[in-house]
């Protein structure tokens, strides 16, 4: 296992986005922006290694149960236009890329067979969805650099009325591809990301009077749309001349066409803010914003340009002050080591083996036990409201079990309860998992406007790893595969977020050992996986946990 510590960007992997109003139109299809520049912010990789690249290729493999669930919902399949839809911003995609992104879906089913699938949830469509997949890049040598995996899990996606199971498609890839591609582009690349950047040039009327020479002020801008292809260091080079010009006409003025003039201004000032932004010089930036401001076209005092460029320099002044804060990540980890029931055909619909079960009640069965993926992690993506806030609130009570079916020896009907209901299962084996909930809620704060939150609470089965005297250490078996701790004084499974907010909610967890807090800030906790948990417990159980 190769590991690379450096430097994280936080902001990045949450996704810093400049949001302004008319940005997208949907899951899938963009707004046009006249003029786009396609590149990345400012701020240095933390590995500088590849921060010349300026291309990838982009290979996709796509499980047969894509099309498949797509040919059930009569939707049109083209896997050119899941092609489409996969990119990386700032860079360019051409076959033979210095980077190739290898996205991998093994898996992939629409679950609408079974009769606890709710084809509907609150009056909206919902579909009960299960993929599995992989992310591998590699450098222009064909060196693996990067890896990420997204084990088996079901989840249900509630829509629009109105959208389409097509667009649905595209929305979950392109999801699962940014989620596990964000590390990338805050350990190899500049950022942040850029999202509606332009260039403004200017038009003339036919009626005006004018004598401004527009050809001359257009051909200024003749280098922007090929910064992609310039190494960043050239940039402030074929800036300079440009610049001198913009400036002396930042408060032009023309009595012949005040309108032209004041588009003038607009795009003298937008222009330089613009190439100062992707210098890395905010500072200058912002002496022109408020000619900006003070120019730009608007519709019932709204504005786009403004907005937007005042909150991507406040975006690079975050972004420059995190690169302070130390995140180590492991850019290859270990493959996943699936539990037998994932690698079913079935893994998207139930866990199933023979064991026996102890509810609540003090009952115990003992037969082949199934337990159902009935209420999956629930994936809200509408932008409509569907029913009435109450009835919302109402119908998400008690939603986060699963239920449990024991097929005993004998019996025509199997005994039926939920994981809420369970205290252990044990299997034939002698393992036993207990039951208990874990996850975490909607976070308060979120530096991703287009990201969807939702809440990963749930009831989960956990095998012991390791006992403690005030902690243990749990391994989660369905329905997901991630470890946990669980202090005895508590009732819930401690997960901490992966990146954002990790030291914090670590430093609150054991906020009683000053030790694992020293430990805590050196970044000793920051990886998210066995190894990681395992020298929590183990330094936890030393220093503190005995006491």
């Amino acid at each position: 296992m190769k590991k690379i510590t450096q430097v994280v960007l936080l902001l990045m992997l949450t996704g810093i986005n400049q949001i302004v109003s008319g940005q997208s139109t949907g899951w899938f299809g963009k707004a046009t922006i006249s003029n786009p520049l396609n590149l990345r912010g400012p701020v240095p990789p933390t590995n500088p290694e590849y921060g010349n690249y300026k291309s990838y290729e982009m290979i996709l493999n796509l499980a047969p149960g894509l099309e498949s669930s797509m040919n059930n919902k009569k939707a049109p399949y083209s896997s050119e236009k899941f092609y489409e839809a996969f990119s990386i911003s700032g860079l360019k995609k051409q076959k033979e890329g210095e980077f190739k992104v290898k996205y991998n879906l093994t898996r992939f089913e629409l679950v609408n067979d079974e009769e606890y699938v709710q084809t509907y949830y609150q009056k909206a469509p919902a579909y009960y969805i299960g993929l599995e997949s992989n992310l591998e890049i590699t450098d222009k040598t064909g060196k693996v650099i990067y890896k990420r995996y997204t084990t088996p899990k079901v989840c249900m996606y509630v829509t629009n009325p109105t959208e389409t199971y097509e667009n649905l498609t595209y929305k979950i890839l392109t999801d699962n591809f940014y989620s596990m591609i964000e590390e990338f582009e805050g350990f190899y690349l500049y950022g942040p990301k850029i999202t509606k950047l332009r260039y403004s040039d200017i038009e003339k009327k036919k009626k005006s009077k004018s004598t401004f020479n527009i050809e001359e002020y257009n051909q200024s801008l003749q280098v922007m749309p090929t910064l992609v292809d310039v190494d960043r260091e050239n940039w402030a080079d074929l800036f300079g001349e440009a610049q001198k010009f913009w400036k002396d006409l930042v408060n032009f003025q023309d009595k012949d066409d005040e309108d032209l003039a004041k588009q003038i201004r607009f795009s003298a000032n937008y222009n330089l803010a613009a190439t100062y932004i992707l210098l890395g010089n905010v500072e200058e930036a912002s002496k022109y914003l408020p000619g900006v401001k003070e120019n730009e076209k608007s519709f019932l005092g709204m504005r786009n340009d403004y907005p937007y460029m005042s909150t991507l320099v406040e975006d690079i002044e975050k972004y420059k002050k995190l690169t302070e804060k130390t995140f180590t990540i492991e850019a290859i980890p270990q493959e996943p080591v699936l539990a037998s029931y994932k690698k079913a055909p079935t893994a998207f619909r139930y866990a199933e083996f023979p064991g026996e079960v102890l509810d609540t009640d003090s009952k115990v069965w003992k037969g082949k036990v199934r337990i159902i993926s009935d209420y999956p992690e629930l994936v809200d993506l509408r932008t409509e409201q569907t029913v009435s806030g109450l009835r919302s609130m109402m119908d998400g009570i008690g939603s986060e079990k699963s239920s449990v079916y024991i097929y005993v020896e004998g019996q025509k009907k199997p005994e039926r309860t939920n994981l809420k209901k369970v205290v252990n299962i044990k299997d034939e084996e002698g393992r036993m998992y207990i039951v208990g909930k874990t996850g975490r809620g909607v976070s308060l704060v979120s530096f991703d406007m287009n990201k969807q939150e939702t809440s990963s609470k749930r009831y989960s089965m956990f095998e012991e790893v390791k006992k403690g005297g005030k902690v243990s250490l749990y391994h989660e078996f369905f329905p997901q595969d991630a470890y946990t701790l669980k202090k005895h004084v508590q009732d819930e499974f401690f997960i901490p977020p992966v990146f954002l907010g990790r030291r914090k909610a670590l430093k609150e967890y054991f906020s009683d050992c000053p030790k694992m807090i020293e430990n805590i800030e050196k970044g000793v906790y920051d990886h998210e996986n066995k190894e990681t948990y395992i020298k929590m417990f183990d330094d936890y159980t030393a220093l503190c946990g005995n006491s």
